[in-house]
């Protein structure tokens, strides 16, 4: 699911502004922008690592590509955008997708850095390095082709947050994205900026383009082999809609309160109790399990995506699966799946994930009463007269017997009650007043946390 808020943004066309600004005719050239690059943006390659053979490899960050359909128009241009990853390692590689788009995709110097605050599109000076694939600072990705860069020297820390910026030199008129990603995205003015720790050059993307990761897919990290990858997969919940807190420091400059989505909460809990997962996040807004998104980018139906998002995650063992409402609440063509037909898709998903021999925790769909939206804009200002019918008795109805089912069932190997963990208590089918973000669907970042709780970890601890 998504807010109605994030489906308005998702749909706005870049504004004019950055379309003439990547198509200036006067913007210098890469020769040009790479001699008068500053000095404290000289490129660094990264230490290459050549011997990797039989090493344990676990995902460290993870977003599940949902589309590219509409997306940022980053010709000749560089971008910068930012994440905490999970798990900690000294040897790193990026995973880089060019799944949904129809025409090729050229980068040049993709780089790593640490970012140095939330909210700002500067990095720390020197933490910068450069990335290579196949030896090359190039690489060129074909349409629906999916790289991973050579393996590197590099230090992550959990939830010390990374940079990647990478310059698109020639024509890129479309790029596969994730829709939803509560980070900022920065675009540069014309011009390599890709190794600047100055975020001089670039800007926040306009207004309803903020919360897209552009084309990167995961952070791997070698690790011991008894970490494991935990993947969390669902809709904009577990993706983390309105887990993102905007505010203003004290000179008037944008911050951000980051990292408050449910899997990142999560894999706290996991740190702290010393537990070897890392927790891969693939949730995407507006996903259901049964049928593809009602607008394109909310991704395909869940079961189609199931063997690239989930099952060949490097270093997977476990999976905790929460979806449904979107199967109940979004406007479809014909009639809204019955639970009978959700039941028999959870079925299949379960079978199909025990049979690539992984374990799945099947959660409890949350409350949604409240979250009626009529006549919902996401063309400007002119209504496309659709219906969120998320907290219709109907939906309700399908979610509850959706829910018995998941709590009586013996097929996955555990549940997660998050329905009973956000109810209100005094209002049944409600989230609790403190655990709703406002639109009577999402949680607040509190109500993430509090989703994190309600995990038993015990359920991931076995082999």
């Amino acid at each position: 699911m998504t807010s109605h808020v994030s489906t308005l943004g998702s749909l706005v066309f870049p504004s004019l502004a950055f379309a003439l600004l990547t198509a200036c005719s006067d913007r210098p050239s890469q020769q040009e922008s790479a001699n008068n690059r500053p000095a404290s943006s000289l490129e660094k390659p990264c230490t290459p690592v050549s011997d990797t053979h039989e090493q344990h490899i676990v995902t460290s960050w993870k977003n599940a590509p949902s589309d590219a359909l509409i997306t940022h128009p980053i010709s000749g241009l560089s971008v910068r955008q930012s994440f905490a990853p999970h798990w900690p390692g000294q040897t790193v590689r990026l995973r880089i997708t060019n799944r949904y788009s129809s025409l090729p995709v050229e980068l040049d110097r993709v780089h790593v850095a640490r970012e140095r605050a939330p909210g700002s599109a500067d990095v720390i000076p020197d933490s910068q390095c450069l990335l290579t694939f196949d030896g090359q600072s190039k690489v060129t990705l074909k349409p629906g082709e999916t790289r991973v860069s050579d393996w590197t020297h590099y230090s992550i820390t959990p939830f010390e947050r990374v940079s990647i910026s990478f310059h698109a030199p020639g024509l890129t008129p479309q790029v596969t994205r994730h829709l939803g990603a509560n980070e900022f995205v920065y675009l540069s003015t014309p011009g390599d900026h890709a190794a600047d720790a100055s975020g001089a050059a670039y800007q926040q993307s306009p207004e309803g383009y903020t919360s897209n990761f552009l084309v990167i897919e995961a952070l791997e990290v070698l690790s011991r082999p008894s970490v494991k990858t935990l993947v969390v997969v669902g809709d904009s919940i577990t993706d983390g809609s309105d887990s993102t807190t905007s505010f203003l420091d004290n000179q008037g400059q944008g911050m951000t309160a980051t990292d408050q989505r449910y899997p990142d909460h999560l894999q706290r809990r996991i740190l702290k109790a010393g537990l070897p997962i890392a927790v891969a996040n693939a949730g995407i807004g507006g996903n259901e399990l049964l049928n593809d998104g009602w607008l394109p980018q909310f991704g395909p139906a869940l079961v189609k995506r199931l063997e690239t998002d989930v099952l060949q995650t490097t270093g997977v063992s476990h999976v905790l699966l929460m979806i449904g409402t979107n199967d109940f609440g979004n406007p479809h063509l014909g009639a809204a799946p019955t639970s009978a037909e959700m039941i028999a898709g959870l079925k299949s998903v379960v079978e199909r994930v025990q049979a690539a021999g992984l374990k799945i925790v099947l959660g409890t769909i949350p409350p949604a009463e409240g979250s009626v939206w009529d006549g919902l804009p996401v063309l400007g200002a002119t209504p496309l007269h659709v219906q969120i019918l998320h907290g219709t008795a109907e939906a309700r109805r399908g979610r509850d017997e959706t829910n018995a089912w998941i709590r009586q069932q013996k097929l996955s190997d555990g549940v997660v009650d998050f329905e009973a963990c956000l109810s209100d208590p005094d209002r049944p089918g409600y989230l609790a007043p403190q655990y709703n973000s406002g639109d009577n669907l999402h949680p607040s970042p509190l109500g993430y946390a509090a989703m994190a709780d309600c995990v038993n970890l015990n359920l991931f601890s076995g082999a």
